[in-house]
């Protein structure tokens, strides 16, 4: 059996890294634990950490040929976008074959589909089968994460003018509730904590994963909303992220600040629309999500 543990990192694809780099300091006061390419995966990219959020931007590699273009791929298909979503496992070979036998396909670091028993120490599945990728990673591999040493605090990104005391809830667009519901509690062994519905827009289910996530999925209702536009344009797949902040106002008087145009979703939450937080949505939120277990 497997357990899910901490968000490895939510990744999104970007035009210009070093502008999105700029942005996490000025904005996020974000902490940078690794900048560099990786020729196996075909990208460049940093790894940033916001409070207890590690976020991947990474832009396609130069030069040819590529020994991995799944990234430049993506970017010449969809521009800057969110990308995917990555937890730490304890076995990455007992949801491989948690994965296998729900018939899932997964993909290895140089996108070569492997089937368990494999050798691989991460997967990823396919976009088209789990709204938007996922991927999974043997919990200590990667000793570098600054949440991981002995010490780590957030504390000063509650301090900070944005309040970030965590994440409240990763958005993903689906087409088919009832597929995404099974795949997230069914297959992962997700918490289903709370269902609501916005009259003509979307249709919601928050599920609990892992240690530290809630994602919330998306049925979008109307094609004149935000998820409707999101399915219509891109397909399913990640589009949100938001934090939940302890003072909305000062949030809100901080991005303005920073020439940010914020707007409402909702009485308890603002957000940043893809095109100014580099091809995925960013919130900021004080709501209390029912029967949260963090």
């Amino acid at each position: 059996m497997f357990r899910i543990g901490k968000l490895f990192h939510l990744t999104q694809v970007v035009d210009d890294l070093e502008r999105v780099d700029r942005w996490h300091d000025d904005v996020f006061a974000a902490e940078r634990f690794y900048h560099g390419y990786e020729e196996l995966a075909g990208r460049d990219a940093s790894l940033v950490a916001i409070s207890d959020v590690v976020l991947e931007p990474m832009t396609p590699a130069r030069g040819e040929p590529l020994r991995n273009p799944s990234v430049r791929r993506f970017h010449e298909r969809f521009g800057q976008h969110a990308h995917s979503i990555a937890w730490y496992v304890d076995d990455v070979h007992a949801i491989s074959a948690r994965l296998d036998d729900a018939g899932f396909r997964l993909f290895n670091l140089v996108g070569k589909q492997v089937k368990p028993p494999h050798k691989a120490s991460a997967v990823w599945t396919h976009p088209r089968e789990t709204s938007g990728q996922l991927e999974f990673a043997v919990y200590g591999d990667y000793l570098l994460d600054p949440r991981m040493k002995a010490g780590w605090s957030s504390d000063r990104w509650r301090r900070h003018p944005l309040g970030i005391e965590g994440a409240s809830s990763i958005g993903i667009v689906v087409s088919d509730m009832t597929k995404a519901k099974r795949l997230y509690c069914d297959v992962l062994g997700g918490l289903l904590i709370h269902e609501e519905r916005v009259p003509e827009r979307k249709e919601s289910a928050f599920v609990a994963v892992g240690d530290d996530t809630v994602v919330e999925l998306a049925l979008p209702l109307s094609t004149d909303g935000v998820e409707g536009r999101e399915l219509a344009i891109y397909g399913e797949g990640i589009n949100s992220l938001i934090f939940r902040t302890n003072d909305l106002e000062r949030a809100r008087a901080f991005l303005r600040a920073k020439q940010h145009r914020e707007e409402a979703d909702g009485p308890d939450t603002i957000m940043l629309d893809a095109e100014q937080a580099f091809g995925m949505r960013l919130g900021f939120t004080r709501r209390d999500l029912p029967n949260d277990p963090r």
